[in-house]
């Protein structure tokens, strides 16, 4: 395995990534939250099993402070830029033939926006505690097969927007109880037995064939 640390610059800021190369037909892109990042468990034991697998690895870095200082409409499209960015640099200098999203939390806002564009049709992407009110909309008019997670303790979690996202291909898997983080509360065991059960959903909805 090799890993590239890369960047370009988008909108004068620049924006680096981490490749992570088994010399393989497949990439998966992660897109970390605000403050849940690379090292945090779903991340961490999701990119575990797709290098397992052989699987390239992308971890996008478009977070920077200056998002916080601007409006939700300014900061959406300055996050879909940066990580599209990213994405259309890395399709366009390897010869994937598969291609797989992770996204987290606010990472969910710029994955929604790839959804709509032509040559990731085929893709495959996992929502991971999606912040719903701002992707609704491009989940419920998508195709692409996946999964999206969330739980019943998260504060972005609605039914009414949750039943419009039934409309899409994804897989909604909805965690009784589950925080923002995925965790039950302080409780350690019931934590760690939901964690098992989402890495196990996101390698289903990942690597198993569709059914036709």
């Amino acid at each position: 395995m090799r890993i590239e640390q890369s960047s370009i610059v988008v909108d004068q800021t620049t924006v680096s990534y981490d490749h992570f190369q088994m010399r393989s037909k497949q990439v998966c892109f992660l897109i970390s939250g605000a403050s849940y990042l690379y090292d945090h468990p779903y991340f961490y034991y999701s990119r575990m099993a797709l290098l397992a697998r052989g699987i390239d690895v992308v971890c996008i870095h478009y977070v920077t402070e200056e998002l916080f200082a601007m409006t939700d409409a300014e900061s959406n499209t300055c996050m879909t830029r940066r990580v599209d960015a990213v994405v259309s640099e890395v399709l366009a200098t390897h010869p994937y033939e598969n291609v797989q999203f992770i996204a987290k939390s606010l990472g969910t806002i710029p994955l929604a926006a790839l959804l709509a564009k032509p040559n990731l049709q085929q893709a495959r992407f996992v929502f991971l505690t999606p912040v719903l009110n701002e992707v609704v909309k491009q989940i419920s008019n998508s195709s692409q097969a996946g999964l999206l997670v969330i739980g019943t303790a998260d504060k972005f979690y609605d039914e009414s927007l949750l039943e419009t996202c039934r409309a899409s291909q994804l897989k909604i898997d909805v965690i009784e109880g589950a925080n923002h983080s995925l965790d039950q509360g302080f409780e350690v065991d019931a934590s760690l037995a939901i964690l098992g059960h989402v890495i196990h959903q996101i390698e289903v909805s990942l690597f198993e064939p569709l059914h036709q």
